[in-house]
């Protein structure tokens, strides 16, 4: 296929109009190589990795003005061509899909077949590659922009390929910056100066900020980096002239201090690498093209040296593919925390979902929201359509049966703020009813043990205009906490509650919620009076033991209910943190989790209470004597004694 392409290349091309060469760039079935024969370097107006390409008028029968500004456009033609290829081929597409953004290396406008255009190539390769690289382009400039996330979160790929930093390095003549003048008898190792250094260590920050802004916002998002190859200088713009210009003129020195800068170059990316264990991944290009011959231009591979560096890439996404993705490890701070508490962070250890599994669990979903049975998906592809389907239902979500409010007030009903003595003063958590109204869940880190649900000071219809009801907990007669899932369920006593607060049921269904799904959290954020989050709720990822969702929470509202859009418990909430885009997520632990971890306690005085729990069936009552005193001040405040508590409460029956 390579020798077809290339016998073609060399056949004089004819003549074309402007607008025969503009229906020739929109057939996306014609070869680029083809097209190609009708574009030509610039060398005076391209910049290290920033090759221009512009229209060869002398092949153009016609010298008029018509379309040239578009014509001269390459890096615009070459990606619109790539990404339209890229929308025909995913209709039925079963590899691996991928987003690409970067340099020349990847995207070289048309006149080379550079490292995605190889992977492109179904001859040799199998890859759907939506790409926004564009040549020239900086580092910085790249990981600042929108773009590359929207087009993460719209594609949905398997995997990010990322070429960048070498036009931060040799473009607009930085090289001659970047090492020491000749000295004789200096080595070449120790030509690299002081800025070099630095530029390595901003190269890394880059990276390392882009990696982890990607990896919070896509957990499953696999990421594949690469240095490149020991390039040879040849009296180029790029590295020849800048190191003369440094009175460094021998060849085979030049060479060698390219070779050690391109070596740190790779040593570093390699470094940051390390610190994403099975999330990102490093193509080590080095010595792969080789001879001078194999090289297009003192920066850019050849054709066949371009296709060497892809099938190091194919090698290297193969093995990210194989390999687990782990869950984030996420250092939370303070002000991250989602409570006053102390300790609150993203579960560790969390595994995704089987492909088996996770199909159940759409096809679960969309036969819930559909009323309708749906035929099991075979594939991603077909998954994926389902899941499209989903997003479609949900994306008009905002119309939803008057039932929506009713039944969401009666759910309201049940939750509750818990407030508990910390050393810093007084810290809010939420709770609800669950079960049946002899229990209330919450997180661990709310009520960590025994003796702090013992203290805590629990707070029924703390809302707008009403008259809270004070209810008390007995740990001493059931609790039960992990600290591995966040999550404790304690004992109480409702009867102060009105007999219209109920709990809030515990679902048999493990299919409750999905990706692209709404998920509403009742809560007391701050400690504030009641309030609940309708808006921005969507649910981002499924784990094993979580859900990750984007509905809005604050401190305060760790051990609120998650419910989806049908008011049934899908989650325990208890963490959340800002990412370095601004953008927030939340997490909240699944109730099918917690049902598991509540099925394995084999303590026979805590099995009867966890039965009563999971069918909803209240368990023997416990006496509590009544209140039996009150009185009214001149506010209008009531104060009662609750003597099963041994405590007086005053209630502002105000706002």
């Amino acid at each position: 296929m390579v020798n077809k392409k290339k016998s073609r290349a060399k056949r004089r091309p004819k003549k074309v109009s402007n607008a025969e060469l503009l229906e020739m760039i929109k057939d996306v079935e014609l070869d680029d190589q083809e097209l190609a024969r009708y574009f030509k370097l610039d060398p005076e107006a391209s910049q290290g990795l920033s090759p221009t390409v512009v229209v060869d008028r002398s092949l153009i029968k016609d010298d008029g003005l018509e379309g040239a500004q578009f014509l001269n456009a390459a890096n615009v033609i070459a990606r619109w061509r790539r990404n339209r290829r890229y929308k025909k081929r995913i209709k039925n597409w079963q590899g691996v899909k991928v987003v690409a953004e970067g340099d020349s290396w990847f995207q070289y406008p048309l006149i080379l077949k550079d490292t995605i255009d190889q992977l492109c190539d179904l001859d040799n390769f199998r890859y759907a590659i939506f790409g926004l690289s564009e040549a020239g382009d900086l580092l910085s400039n790249i990981i600042a922009e929108d773009e590359l996330t929207e087009a993460i979160e719209r594609e949905n790929p398997d995997v990010f390929l990322i070429s960048g930093g070498g036009n931060d390095m040799v473009g607009n003549e930085r090289m001659a910056t970047l090492v020491h003048e000749f000295a004789a008898g200096r080595k070449a190792e120790d030509y690299p100066n002081e800025q070099f250094a630095d530029f390595l260590a901003n190269l890394g920050d880059l990276y390392r900020g882009l990696f982890t802004r990607l990896l919070q916002r896509f957990p499953h998002l696999k990421i594949v980096c690469h240095g490149y190859d020991n390039a040879i200088p040849a009296k180029g713009d790029w590295l020849g002239k800048p190191l003369e210009s440094r009175n460094i003129k021998a060849a085979v020195l030049q060479r060698k201090i390219v070779a050690e800068m391109i070596r740190r170059f790779n040593e570093e990316l390699i470094t940051v690498v390390a610190e994403f264990p099975g999330a990102v991944f490093h193509v080590d290009c080095r010595g792969v093209i080789g001879t001078k011959s194999k090289w297009h231009d003192e920066l850019h591979p050849k054709d066949e040296g371009y296709f060497s560096v892809a099938q190091l890439f194919d090698q290297t996404i193969k093995q990210a593919l194989s390999v687990q993705s782990p869950s984030p490890e996420l250092e939370t701070t303070a002000a991250m925390l989602p409570s006053l508490s102390v300790g609150a962070k993203a579960l560790t250890g969390l595994q995704e979902l089987a492909d088996g599994e996770f199909a159940s669990l759409v096809v679960a979903r969309a036969q819930e929201m559909m009323e309708k049975d749906i035929v099991p998906p075979k594939n991603k592809i077909e998954r994926r359509k389902i899941e499209a389907n989903l997003e479609k239902i949900n994306l008009v979500a905002d119309f939803l049966p008057s039932s929506f409010l009713e039944v969401g007030v009666e759910r309201a009903q049940a939750v509750c703020r818990i407030s508990t003595q910390v050393p810093l003063g007084t810290a809010f958590g939420s709770g609800f009813l669950v079960g049946n109204r002899n229990y209330i869940m919450t997180n661990n880190h709310v009520l960590p043990d025994i003796e702090s649900a013992q203290s805590a000071t629990v707070e029924f219809d703390f809302d707008q205009d009403t008259i809270e009801y004070l209810v008390s907990l007995q740990p001493e007669t059931f609790f039960v906490t992990s600290q591995e899932l966040d999550v404790t369920i304690v004992r109480c006593d409702p009867s102060t509650l009105p007999d219209s607060v109920q709990a809030v049921e515990i679902p048999q269904s493990q299919h409750l919620v999905t990706r692209k799904e709404r998920v509403n959290i009742v809560q007391h954020p701050q400690g504030r009076r009641k309030e609940i989050a309708l808006h921005d709720n969507t649910v981002t990822y499924v784990y094993d033991k979580a859900i990750r969702y984007t509905t809005d929470t604050e401190g305060g509202s760790s051990g609120s209910p998650v419910f989806n859009n049908e008011w049934q418990l899908c989650a325990l909430h208890h963490a959340g943190w800002k990412n370095e885009d601004g953008s927030a997520t939340n997490e909240g632990i699944r109730i099918s989790a917690i049902v598991e971890h509540l099925l394995s306690i084999d303590d026979a005085d805590k099995v009867t209470h966890i039965r009563d729990i999971l069918d909803g069936t209240p368990a023997q009552e416990v006496s509590a004597q009544p209140v039996t005193s009150g009185q009214v001040n001149d506010a209008g405040d009531i104060t009662v004694n609750l003597h099963n508590s041994g405590r007086s409460v005053t209630i502002n029956v105000h706002d």
